[in-house]
């Protein structure tokens, strides 16, 4: 790297790692103010709550990478305009885009390893910290109702229920299949069950009992209690629902394939694996965006420039989450959904160096 270039690398990594720690901190501290009093009532020790806190920043961190991306683009170039080194650069003979060429290649190196901690280390922390709000600070076997689910109690044993009750432990309309290798062997249809923590066994009441062979039904045996051999625990049985945020591609992949083979809406999913796709992307465009930006500024105060890169960022996150609702939604196609923030102002980023000259 030139003199030049490691110059410049220095006016953009300071800014960079002010706004990394100041954007990561307020959008952390207004998710805990946001679960505070969730936190105050919970019976969960203070190193739980600790840890949970702690696996948090890290997601937030790297989703403001974006936005300090910015804030050190448009801080870099309006420094050296106010301070009039910018000037003397190109009075030497040396063209706006060769100073830039360094910004944008540590804008690309950042966006990579923001993409390999989205692959590695998020993932691991999303998913311990998730299950920690779930299971320890605010449990949801103690208020969730679950309707319509289909609860896995083995690798061959399925329920499926019109409702459950996890802290009482009661099903209603509960039907278990019991799968061998030529599809269901056993059922047990009934009214509704109870878990006896006595026998840890689901106790069937008003019901009927079929076995099955070669797919048709050899016998029926009505009945008013049964003691079924099905033994996983209510807590065990609760549906978990692993937000995008707890799985890298590979899963996020995995996931769909098994949402598709289920009939389960597929969108939310879709639109998840292609936004991990695009979500690196940001910090290209958003630091493509600034340079022209920063020129326009001239030698605008920190302030104004700190104002700009914000107005700037929250437009662009703003379309982003907002591309991933209609997503989601089914209302837009997932690739469209994810990528179209990232056309519009990669275009607009286009035409702002044409005008501008770089």
């Amino acid at each position: 790297m030139t003199l030049l270039g490691r110059y410049a690398t220095r006016r953009f990594l300071a800014p960079f790692f002010f706004g990394l720690g100041a954007f990561a901190l307020a959008v952390f501290l207004a998710d805990v103010f946001d679960k505070m009093n969730r936190i105050f009532v919970t019976k969960a020790p203070l190193w739980v709550v600790a840890e949970y806190l702690g696996l948090s920043f890290p997601y937030w961190a790297v989703r403001v990478v974006p936005m300090a991306t910015l804030l050190a683009a448009i801080f870099a170039v309006t420094g050296l305009l106010r301070s009039g080194e910018f000037i003397g650069v190109q009075s030497s003979g040396v063209r706006p885009l060769d100073f830039f060429k360094p910004l944008l290649w540590m804008a690309l190196l950042i966006a990579a390893a923001a993409f390999l901690l989205q692959e590695t280390l998020l993932p691991a922390c999303c998913s311990r910290a998730q299950a920690l709000w779930r299971e320890r600070i605010h449990p949801e076997w103690e208020w969730n109702q679950y309707n319509d689910v289909v609860l896995v109690g083995g690798q061959d044993q399925f329920v499926t229920t019109e409702r459950f009750f996890v802290r009482e432990g009661v099903m209603e309309r509960p039907v278990l299949d019991d799968y061998g290798p030529n599809g269901v062997e056993r059922q047990i249809d009934a009214k509704r069950a109870r878990w006896s923590a006595s026998s840890s066994r689901w106790v069937f009441e008003e019901g009927v009992e079929r076995r099955y062979e070669a797919g048709r039904v050899e016998t029926e045996t009505p009945f008013r209690n049964l003691k079924s051999a099905f033994s996983a625990p209510p807590k065990e049985l609760m549906p978990r629902v692993r937000s995008p945020e707890e799985m890298s591609l590979r899963e996020l992949r995995l996931e769909l394939k098994r949402a598709r083979r289920l009939g389960e809406p597929q969108h939310p999913l879709k639109t998840a694996l292609q936004a991990k796709l695009a979500y690196p992307f940001t910090n290209i465009v958003l630091c493509a965006l600034g340079l022209p930006v920063a020129l326009r500024l001239g030698r605008a105060s920190r302030p104004a420039s700190f104002a700009a890169a914000l107005v700037l960022c929250f437009l662009y996150l703003w379309l982003i989450e907002t591309g991933r609702s209609l997503g989601g939604a089914g209302r837009l196609a997932a690739a469209p959904a994810a990528w179209l923030p990232h056309l519009v102002f990669g275009a607009a980023a286009l035409q702002l160096w044409r005008s501008s000259k770089i």
